[in-house]
């Protein structure tokens, strides 16, 4: 909020007061020839510059009064806007004020939805979970289905992945094929035939100016890419391996 804005008065005050000094002293002089004139006027019985000289006196007390009042009006007027109220609205003094609202402010943590039975990165015991056993981290449809949505709101279904990796349920190296951050979008119905993705985990920083800093708010802040985590057919042998395939999105 700014206090008051109004044009600095103390120039015309300055110069209302050297006006007012000069038209004065000069006034003093007059009057002082004016009364000498007078003076001399009776003393040499001169009664045309005693006429003459009781007008000047009479003329310089008017004048005094009238330049008083100037002054005054000035000092007045300046000092106080007391005539602002004679003014028409458009003219008059405005006050400004500036209100502003507090920002949101911008949501600090990440946020996620995930599978149940996602292992979050670890072991876990999941060593031998190779063949069919590792289906038992498989995401349901519901749950893959709520995550695509979220993904699709976020509008990252339609932006480049910056990069891939993979990971078997047992968290041995890349035994499948090498990941590409193409297996996102460009090259997204081959990975899908070949490896059967289905949502396990996805994570994004919400943009607290357009909502809560929840799971609940899909607008993706600037600065942390969206991770997607699919839970995908590593290998197809006999038996099966089971893996993660994660992906990062910058937010656009």
């Amino acid at each position: 909020m700014l206090k008051d804005i109004a044009a600095p008065l103390t120039q015309l005050n300055t110069i209302a007061a050297w006006f007012l000094g000069s038209a004065i002293a000069l006034a003093v002089v007059g009057c002082v020839c004016l009364l000498l004139t007078w003076l001399a006027g009776k003393t040499f019985s001169m009664q045309e510059w005693v006429k003459k000289g009781q007008i000047g006196v009479a003329m310089f007390f008017l004048g005094a009064v009238l330049l008083g009042s100037i002054g005054g009006g000035i000092e007045w007027s300046s000092s106080d806007s007391k005539t602002e109220g004679l003014l028409p609205e458009a003219a008059k003094q405005k006050t400004i004020r500036v209100d502003r609202k507090a920002p949101h402010s911008k949501c600090t943590s990440t946020v996620s939805i995930s599978a149940k039975t996602h292992l979050k990165a670890k072991k876990d015991g999941s060593n031998d979970d190779t063949g069919e056993n590792g289906l038992k981290y498989q995401p349901t449809e519901a749950e893959a289905g709520k995550m695509g949505r979220g993904i699709r709101e976020i509008g990252a279904d339609k932006w480049d992945a910056d990069k891939a990796w993979t990971k078997s349920l047992a968290w041995k190296g890349n035994l499948g094929d090498m990941p590409s951050k193409d297996d996102w979008k460009k090259n997204r119905i081959e990975y899908n035939a070949k490896h059967m993705p289905m949502y396990s985990r996805i994570q994004w920083q919400p943009d607290g100016k357009k909502g809560n800093c929840d799971n609940t708010n899909f607008h993706a802040a600037k600065g942390a890419p969206v991770e997607v985590i699919f839970f995908e057919t590593f290998l197809d042998n006999s038996p099966k391996t089971y893996g993660y395939r994660k992906f990062t999105i910058p937010v656009k």
